[in-house]
């Protein structure tokens, strides 16, 4: 049989193809596909050693795109403690001591995927809380969200922060009464102690990388948006620095699609990009270096998004803004210049309205028909930021289980009105707004079947904003590889694409939308190449 042909027929072929959304076989060669519709018309176009793949009832759909995640912060993360369903602070100081008895003595603690709005009727931690459990090495807890810090006393102390130092840019260090970090660092000062950590020894993140490569191909993903630091500005801190030559020296552990968004302040770290292995278009797989990642704003369980009116929960706090408004265009309008894709992390209303004023401006003095740029979240909307951004013409790249992990605080910390345009699916669509779907790990996780039946089920928060399978199903394919320009080579099977799809254990479009997150991910491929197997 021919490794490079193979017939798939057997099952339910779902190809997100309004033209022809299902067929009896589909025919690949060399990576591509050929043929989409009869057994007989598509066995005809290979030759007569071709591989025949009997789906055996499963059904076969594109691959999986998910449009925003962090790879080499999801390698970091896999070397650490994962606090993720820690409700207690108990249970918070149990996994630190547990952890302090399995490392090295020198060796930092770091906890990740802490959730501490789901503290039963507790305060969150603070340092003092953090050195009961272990206060001879330095502690660091890392919010679900990315976007805060909890550090120890000795922590504090290792990072050279003190009462009289000041909060950074864009950043709040919370104090007690004497002016001494309280333990939380928020957005830019969690840079203060991630900057401090050692980084691990290469062969730990290269066996890491595999395991995070893997599992991305086990979710039935082919094609990830992968958000690459070049300084210490975002969530890994200072050792953002070191993204994009770790990716570089991973690549041979990828064997999914790459598409990079680079957070920099300037172009010329986009422009190396460009000419290194990160960016190859037509290789296989596919890597391509497409553009610019900034942040205007915080996240909400920090009470750092900026809001337009304040927090419910906290009426003398709007959040903030992490860089400035000048700053935020600058990198806007060169980036644009030079023909890089925009995306801006916005999340709450007054962030995203920023945004599309600067939007606005863009357009006006550089006019530029097809852009496709990008808010990332946009989590925080209303009837106006909507039209503004269906006019705009932008791409929103959302993720579905942030739903998930926010539903029980969000009306809390946003009061009723504005919850019901938070995470607005159904009225974005509605407005004629192209909706990628993502799911920003390590923040979340990468199950993305879970993540469409979120879109669908809300988990019954603001349920009116709930969206039909079939219009979740295109966010992470087709609709997906539009935010990435990749509409033409990949997000349906259609003849002439990548050979990227996925064989599930039943077809979303055929069970019920509470049960699309217990479908199983049977097989994963990519340019023909069977890159996972149950």
């Amino acid at each position: 049989m021919s490794a490079d042909e193979q017939l798939y027929y057997g099952g339910e072929i779902c190809t997100v193809d309004r033209d022809s959304p299902a067929a009896e076989a589909l025919a690949v060669k060399e990576g591509k596909i050929v043929a989409v519709g009869s057994q007989e018309a598509c066995r005809s176009l290979l030759s007569s050693t071709y591989e025949a793949v009997d789906l055996a009832g499963c059904a076969l759909l594109p691959g999986f795109i998910d449009t925003h995640l962090h790879p080499t912060l999801m390698v970091f993360y896999d070397l650490n403690l994962n606090l993720e369903g820690v409700s207690t602070v108990a249970g918070l100081q149990e996994k630190i001591t547990l952890a302090g008895k399995t490392k090295k003595d020198d060796a930092w603690i770091v906890g990740l995927q802490f959730d501490d709005l789901s503290l039963a009727h507790e305060k969150p931690p603070l340092r003092q809380d953090l050195d009961a459990a272990c206060a001879d090495r330095p502690v660091l807890v890392v919010t679900f969200d990315g976007h805060r810090v909890i550090a120890n006393t000795r922590a504090i102390e290792m990072a050279g922060v003190t009462a009289e130092t000041k909060d950074p840019a864009g950043g709040i260090i919370d104090r007690e009464p004497s002016g001494y970090p309280a333990g939380v660092f928020r957005e830019s000062a969690a840079q203060l102690m991630l900057g401090k950590m050692p980084f691990p020894e290469m062969g730990e993140v290269a066996e890491s990388a595999g395991r995070t490569f893997a599992q991305l191909a086990a979710c039935g993903i082919t094609s990830v948006g992968a958000v690459l630091q070049t300084g210490s500005e975002g969530p890994a801190g200072a050792a953002g620095a070191y993204d994009v030559p770790l990716m570089q020296m991973l690549l041979d552990r990828v064997k999914i699609n790459l598409y990079c968004l680079l957070v920099a302040d300037d172009l010329a770290a986009l422009e190396a990009a460009r000419e290194s292995e990160l960016h190859r278009p037509g290789s296989e797989p596919e890597r391509r270096v497409g553009g610019i990642k900034i942040y205007s704003d915080g996240a909400l369980q920090a009470g750092t998004a900026l809001l337009e009116e304040g927090y419910a929960d906290d009426p003398n706090n709007r959040g903030l803004l992490v860089l400035s408004e000048k700053e935020i265009y600058a990198r806007m309008k060169a980036a644009h210049s030079a023909g890089f894709q925009v995306a801006i992390h916005a999340i709450g209303d007054a962030a995203n309205g920023l945004c599309l004023k600067l939007y606005d401006r863009l357009f006006e003095e550089r006019p530029a028909p097809g852009h496709r740029h990008r808010l990332e979240h946009a989590s925080v909307l209303n009837p106006q930021l909507i039209d503004d951004i269906a006019r705009l013409g932008l791409v929103v790249s959302s993720q579905p289980l942030f739903i998930h992990s926010e539903k029980s605080w969000l009306h809390k910390k946003l009061g009723p009105a504005r919850a019901r345009w938070t995470y607005p699916y159904a009225s974005l669509l509605q407005a004629g707004v192209k909706l990628a779907g993502a799911s920003d790990a390590p923040v979340r996780p990468k199950d993305v079947l879970h993540a469409i039946q979120c879109c669908v089920t809300r988990e019954g928060f603001q349920p009116e904003q709930g969206i039909g399978v079939a219009q979740a199903l295109r966010a992470y394919t087709l609709d997906a590889a539009y935010a990435q320009f990749e509409e033409n080579i990949k997000g349906s099977l259609s003849v002439g694409k990548r050979a990227d799809m996925v064989v599930l254990s039943q077809n979303p479009l055929s069970v019920q939308p509470d049960q699309i997150g217990a479908i199983e991910v049977v097989k994963t491929i990519c340019g023909g190449a069977t890159v996972y197997q149950a």
